[in-house]
C-alpha cells in the first residue's frame, strides 16, 4: 500500500530531554506513593494500565498541547511525537512496576544460599542494607553495575521484539488491518486536540460526552480513595487494591458457594470503554468459552474434584492449591497460555508463510518499491533481528542463566508469548498474560523433576526471569512488540514516516531505560524501606524470588501433566484456527477461547466487562448501525479514555503532595 508520507523535521535535543524527564518522573512518583496503602499507585500512575496497557503519559502531553494549538505553535508532527516519547516512559514504568533493580539486590540481605554472591554486578550487602535503612548517597560505583545490566536487559530484548514487529509490521496493519484498539483513543485525543483550529466536525460532541462521563467516574472515585469522608458513590474502596476494579467473591457468597468457577466481576468502565473497539465476534467467544468452562467445572466438581471450593473466597478459589484455576481435571493457564499461544503463533506463522518466505527474499534481494514505505529495509530488519537475539542471550548469562536456559527463555517468553499477545491485544485490546505457572513448564526440558533439582543460581534465576518475562509486556520482555506496533500503527493514522517514528522511539528508549532505572536506585536510597515494594522474605529470596525456587516449583504439575495439556492446548487452537480460516460461517475463533480459559482472564475477572461491551456493541450496531457506531462510539470511547487519563494525573499530583504533606 503507498500512502503520503509527510517530511518532517524531529526536534531530537527536546525530545531526548522530555523522555529524560517523564522518565525521572515516572518512578519516581511511582515511589512517593507507595506508602500511601491501598496499593494507591495501582490505579493512579503514570504507567500504563492493566489488562489493556493503556499508557498514560501520551494522553496526559496531549491535553498539555492543547492551549498551544490555537496560535498554530504545535503541528500534527509535533503532536505524534509528544504521543511517542510519551508512550516509551510510560511502557518502561509499566502495569503495577517491579523493582528489578532493588528487588534482585535486596534479595541479598535474606539469601541464605548465597546464590548472588560473588555477581560482578550485585552491590555489597552493606551498600544495600544502607539502601533499605534510606536517607543516604547513592553509591553509584555500587549501584551502577546493576543499573547497567537491567538498562542492557531492557534495550536488547526491546530491539529483538521490535525488529519482530517491523517485519510483520505489513501484515499487521496494511493486510490483515489489525484495529489496535487501544491506539484508536489517543488518535481521537490527538486529532481532536490538533482540530482546534475547527475541523474536528460532527464528532466533537459524542468525544466532550465520553470525557464528561470519565470526569463523573474518575473524580468520584479518586475523592473516594483521597478523603475518608467522601460518599464511596462506585463502591470503590472495598476494590482499592489490585487488580484495581476486580471485586472478589467473599465467604458465602450466593454464587460463589453455588458455582465452582465463580470468583467474582470486574467493574471496570475503562475496560469495558476498549472492548466497545473489539470485534463483536472476539466478545461473543470471551464469553461463550466463559460459559463452556462454567459447565466444565460445575460437572467437574460432581464427578469429585474442587471438593472445597464452594466454601472459598474468590481469591481463594483462584489462588489455593486447592482451587479452580490451575488444577486438574483442567488446567487451564496450561492449555490456554503455553498450548495456546504456542498454536496462535505457530498457525499465524503457518497461514502467513507465503508473507515470510517474501520478507526473507527481500532481506537478500532488495525492492525499493515494496520497502519504501517501511522502517528500514528488511536486511535491515533480520540484521538487527540476529544481533539482538544474540545480545540477549549474552545479558542472559550475566544473570548466571546457562545458554540453552536463556535461549528457552528468549523462545518462550519472548518470542512465542508476545508474538500471540499481540495479535490478541491488536484484535481486542488484551494485553495481559500474568506468570503464575504455565510458563515454568518449558523449562523441565532442562530440570525434569525440580524436587531433584539443586537450589542453584542458574535454576532460580532462569525460572524467575522466564515467569516474568511472560507476566506483563511492560516487565521488559513485550515492550518492544507493543511499542513499536503502538507507534506504527498511529504513523498510518497520521500519515507519518516508519522510519522517522520507530528512530524516534528507539533513541527514546536507549534514553528512557537507564534514566529510570537510575531513578529508581536514587529514590530507593533516599527514603529507603518508606518507598520499597514491602514482599515477605524468605530463602533464597523475595515473594517472586521464592516461588522460583525448586521447592515451590516442585509443587506445581509433572513433566507429563505439562506435556499433555500443553498439546491438548495447542490442537484445540489449532483446531479452531484451521476451522475458523476455512470457514467464514463458523462462529468459534481460537483469540475469545484463549482469553477466556487464560489465568489472566480469570484473575481479572475479564468475563464481566467483555459482556457488558458485547451487548452494548451488538446494540448499537443493531439500531443504528457503522454510521452511529463510528460516529459517535469510537469519538466517545476516545473522549472517555482521554479524561480517564487527565484525572489519573491529577490523582498522581495529589498522591505526591500526601507524601510530603499529609493530609
Amino acid at each position: 500500500m503507498t500512502k503520503e508520507v509527510i517530511e518532517e523535521k524531529i526536534p531530537w535535543i527536546p525530545l531526548m530531554a522530555l523522555a529524560a524527564l517523564l522518565s525521572f518522573l515516572a518512578i519516581s512518583t511511582w515511589r512517593l506513593l507507595l506508602p500511601l496503602g491501598g496499593n494507591w499507585q495501582c490505579f493512579f500512575n503514570l504507567g500504563a494500565t492493566r489488562v489493556s496497557l493503556i499508557p498514560i503519559y501520551p494522553f496526559i502531553l496531549l491535553w498539555l498541547a492543547y492551549p498551544f494549538i490555537k496560535k498554530r505553535r504545535m503541528s500534527l508532527q509535533t503532536l505524534a511525537y509528544l504521543y511517542i516519547v510519551g508512550l516509551v516512559s510510560s511502557y518502561t514504568l509499566g502495569a503495577a512496576y517491579l523493582d528489578f533493580c532493588i528487588t534482585l539486590t535486596r534479595i541479598r540481605l535474606y539469601d541464605t544460599l548465597r546464590l548472588l554472591e560473588g555477581l560482578w554486578w550485585q552491590p555489597s550487602v552493606e551498600v544495600v542494607s544502607a539502601m533499605v535503612r534510606g536517607g543516604v548517597a547513592t553509591n553509584w560505583v555500587e549501584w551502577g553495575p546493576v543499573v547497567f545490566v537491567m538498562s542492557l536487559l531492557y534495550i536488547s530484548f526491546w530491539f529483538f521484539t521490535s525488529s519482530i514487529t517491523l517485519i510483520f509490521r505489513r501484515s499487521w496493519i496494511d493486510i490483515d488491518k489489525m484495529p489496535f484498539p487501544v491506539i484508536i483513543p489517543a488518535h481521537e485525543v490527538l486529532t481532536f486536540v490538533e482540530g482546534r483550529r475547527g475541523d474536528y466536525g460532527k464528532r466533537k460532541t459524542p468525544f466532550l460526552i465520553g470525557l464528561v462521563l470519565a470526569f463523573l467516574f474518575m473524580v468520584p472515585v479518586f475523592m473516594a480513595r483521597t478523603f475518608p469522608w467522601f460518599p464511596d458513590i462506585y463502591g470503590w474502596r472495598a476494590v482499592g487494591g489490585c487488580p484495581s476494579a476486580v471485586v472478589r467473591a467473599a465467604e458465602g457468597d450466593i454464587l460463589g458457594s453455588t458455582l465452582v468457577w465463580y470468583s467474582g466481576y470486574s467493574k471496570n468502565p475503562v475496560l469495558v470503554a476498549i472492548f466497545l473497539l473489539a470485534p463483536v465476534n472476539v466478545s461473543f467467544n470471551v464469553c461463550f468459552w466463559t460459559l463452556i468452562i462454567i459447565i466444565l467445572q460445575q460437572a467437574a466438581y460432581y464427578m469429585g474434584f474442587y471438593t472445597g471450593a464452594l466454601s472459598l473466597s474468590g481469591s481463594a478459589k483462584l489462588c489455593c492449591p486447592d482451587g479452580v484455576a490451575t488444577t486438574a481435571p483442567f488446567y487451564w493457564p496450561i492449555i490456554s497460555m503455553a498450548g495456546g499461544y504456542l498454536a496462535l503463533t505457530v498457525m499465524y506463522l503457518f497461514q502467513r508463510r507465503s508473507y515470510v518466505v517474501e520478507t526473507l527474499k527481500l532481506a537478500f534481494h532488495s525492492n525499493p518499491s515494496v520497502e519504501k514505505n517501511e522502517a528500514m529495509s528488511y536486511r535491515s530488519m533480520y540484521i538487527m533481528l540476529v544481533a539482538s537475539a544474540i545480545v540477549s542471550i549474552v545479558t542472559l548469562t550475566l544473570f548466571g542463566i546457562n545458554l540453552l536456559s536463556a535461549f528457552i527463555i528468549l523462545l518462550v517468553g519472548c518470542f512465542i508469548t508476545w508474538f500471540a499477545l499481540t495479535i490478541v491485544w491488536g484484535t481486542v485490546g488484551f494485553g495481559d498474560s500474568e506468570r503464575l505457572m504455565w510458563a515454568a513448564g518449558f523449562l523441565r526440558i532442562l530440570w525434569p523433576d525440580p524436587s531433584t533439582a539443586p537450589a542453584t543460581l542458574d535454576y532460580v534465576m532462569s525460572h524467575f526471569w522466564l515467569q516474568i518475562g511472560v507476566c506483563l509486556p511492560t516487565y521488559g520482555f513485550g515492550n518492544g512488540f507493543f511499542e513499536t506496533a503502538s507507534v506504527l500503527k498511529m504513523a498510518g493514522l497520521t500519515k507519518l514516516s516508519n522510519r522517522r517514528v520507530f528512530l524516534l522511539t528507539a533513541v527514546c528508549m536507549i534514553v528512557a531505560v537507564p534514566v529510570f532505572f537510575a531513578t529508581s536506585v536514587w529514590t530507593a536510597n533516599l527514603y529507603g524501606s518508606r518507598v520499597i515494594m514491602g514482599w515477605g522474605s524468605c530463602s533464597p529470596g523475595v515473594d517472586y524470588f521464592c516461588e522460583t525456587s525448586p521447592a515451590s516449583q516442585a509443587t506445581r504439575p509433572s513433566l507429563q501433566t505439562y506435556a499433555t495439556y500443553i498439546a491438548v492446548g495447542f490442537l484445540w487452537t489449532m483446531t479452531l484456527s484451521v476451522l475458523r480460516a476455512r470457514f467464514i460461517w463458523f462462529p468459534f475463533e481460537p483469540i475469545g477461547f484463549i482469553i477466556a480459559a487464560s489465568w489472566s482472564g480469570m484473575w481479572q475477572e475479564i468475563w464481566s466487562v467483555f459482556l457488558a461491551a458485547w451487548i452494548i456493541k451488538t446494540i448499537v450496531l443493531k439500531i443504528g448501525g457503522s454510521p452511529l457506531y463510528e460516529n459517535y462510539i469510537v469519538p466517545g470511547v476516545g473522549g472517555f479514555i482521554g479524561g480517564v487519563a487527565f484525572v489519573t494525573m491529577i490523582g498522581v499530583v495529589v498522591g505526591v503532595v500526601r507524601f510530603f504533606v499529609p493530609f
